[in-house]
């Protein structure tokens, strides 16, 4: 009995000396499940979205409103289809000249004057100019409906276009592009659209400073005459209104705005890139690479529109995305690295974006290729799939309360005619896509022989850039300077 007794308090004591190993074995074996395995989203609230109307009025001009209660201002946006691919072919920078002097002068009033009108109904005005479309941005207090309507409406039916005016005008876009050239980030993605858009009308979207000095007076006219009219406009409003109460309050103001037939021709998207292509812009006194990497894609209304996003969103859409964590966490090459899709009427540019130390310039391009090789070539796990679906409809809510973010949402749907269901099933939508999809979409687009472009300091990084096979170097107007061989040396 007592050697028994002995026995079984021998197996005790290890019984209570190995509990401790086995449960903390479990806890470490756990903590490596979950950082494998990350635990499913939490379940997501319902969104309710509001209810875009839309009314075209006898002119032709589409006016949409988005009713939202307790709100003190309004959000004006009116969206002309015209962009600078529609600038003459000798003078681009035409749209882009023609927007910016909508709010220098109209009717009787003067530059000083509309920015006075502005700022006493509590509004702000902004100007912006895509390749495709020019969003006039209006906002003013709630109160001040008719007013903001009257200032807009001078702005559109008699615009003044003096020559003091476009003077300020072409002085103001000069220097606001030149002091835009020691920002490397600016003249990488510039560059990239050169060469995605070469020989292409979207070409006219990436022009230089100088031309702006060609433009004349009467080259601002004949553009504002043919493309401002309002069967090519849209008109998008986001406060506490009615489609009703809008489309009396509108037609008042902009019924005298005539219609004309437009001369616009059918403009294909560029064909993509079938080889890799490297370039190099020397930037002085930057000591970091910048690097842009991208190529055409799908088009907004493609049935891979989602597919990509939620791709996308794997790839490189936030810190948590497989290129930051790789280049930045992993290795240790990047301050960031990102991805995300520009798109325009019929085609996307899917862009990779990231800033590197010199050193490690081709291993980073390397690695972002892998990223991209792997995620045409293998499915996405569940989890990491559902995590980004997760970011995607999560973040949705948080970019359409404030006010101007769901004014351009809405914008986008309607510039890009993807239709209702893209705004009010966009939850459901998301929730669909399974790894199969997101897997047969990114086999489908030319990711792997994208335009590369590197921006920095010659004299500190040439010897890592001629680390490729070959290298076209540009210098910061587009101009090629020299094309390299692996060995070159300057």
């Amino acid at each position: 009995m007592k050697a028994n007794s002995k026995y079984q308090i021998n197996i005790r004591g290890c019984i209570l000396f190995l509990l401790p190993l086995i449960v903390m074995t479990s806890s470490l074996l756990s903590q490596e499940r979950f950082r494998k395995a990350p635990p499913n989203p939490e379940p997501l609230a319902e969104l309710i979205l509001p209810e875009i109307e839309s009314h075209t009025l006898s002119n032709g001009l589409s006016l949409s409103v988005i009713h939202q209660e307790n709100v003190p201002t309004i959000g004006l946006k009116l969206i002309i289809l015209t962009g600078e691919s529609s600038s003459p072919d000798d003078l681009p920078g035409s749209a882009s000249l023609t927007a910016n002097m909508l709010s220098r002068g109209a009717s009787t009033l003067s530059g000083s004057d509309i920015e006075e009108r502005i700022e006493s109904i509590g509004g702000t005005f902004s100007t912006s100019i895509h390749a495709d479309h020019t969003i006039f941005t209006f906002t003013f207090l709630e109160e001040y409906l008719d007013v903001a309507l009257d200032i807009l409406s001078k702005m559109i039916l008699r615009p003044t276009f003096t020559r003091t005016e476009i003077s300020y005008a072409k002085r103001a876009m000069y220097y606001d592009m030149v002091g835009k050239i020691s920002d490397p980030e600016f003249i990488a993605k510039r560059h990239l659209f050169r060469l995605l858009f070469k020989d292409h009308p979207y070409e006219k979207s990436a022009y230089n400073e100088d031309v702006i000095r060609n433009i004349r007076q009467k080259d601002l006219l004949d553009f504002f005459d043919e493309h401002y009219r309002p069967n090519n406009a849209m008109l998008i409003l986001t406060g506490n209104l009615n489609l009703s109460t809008a489309s009396r309050k509108v037609s008042s103001y902009l019924n005298t705005w005539e219609r004309k037939n437009l001369n616009s021709s059918f403009i294909p998207p560029p064909e993509p890139y079938s080889e890799k292509k490297i370039c190099f812009i020397d930037l002085p006194k930057v000591k970091d690479a910048t690097i842009y990497m991208g190529n055409i894609v799908l088009a907004p209304r493609s049935p891979d529109f989602l597919p990509f996003l939620v791709m996308n969103q794997v790839l490189g859409g936030a810190h948590n995305s497989r290129l930051f964590m790789n280049l930045r966490e992993s290795k240790g090459y990047a301050y960031f690295a990102f991805s995300n899709v520009e798109f325009f009427k019929r085609f996307g540019v899917f862009l990779m974006r990231a800033k590197v130390r010199p050193d490690v310039i081709r291993d980073s391009i390397e690695e972002t290729f892998k990223e991209i090789e792997n995620i045409a070539k293998t499915r996405i796990p569940s989890n990491e799939l559902e995590q980004a679906k997760s970011y995607l409809i999560g973040n949705f809510p948080l970019k359409i309360e404030i006010l101007e973010e769901l004014s351009s949402r809405v914008s986008e749907i309607k510039v890009f005619n993807l239709g209702e269901e893209h705004w009010s099933k966009y939850y459901e939508n998301i929730m669909f896509i399974n790894s199969k999809k997101v897997f047969e979409t990114a086999q489908k687009y030319p990711l792997l022989t994208s335009v590369v472009v590197i921006v920095g300091d010659k004299d500190v990084m040439l010897d890592y850039v001629l680390e490729f096979d070959e290298v076209d170097m540009y210098d910061i107007k587009g101009n090629l300077l020299q094309s390299f061989k692996k060995g070159d040396i300057e």
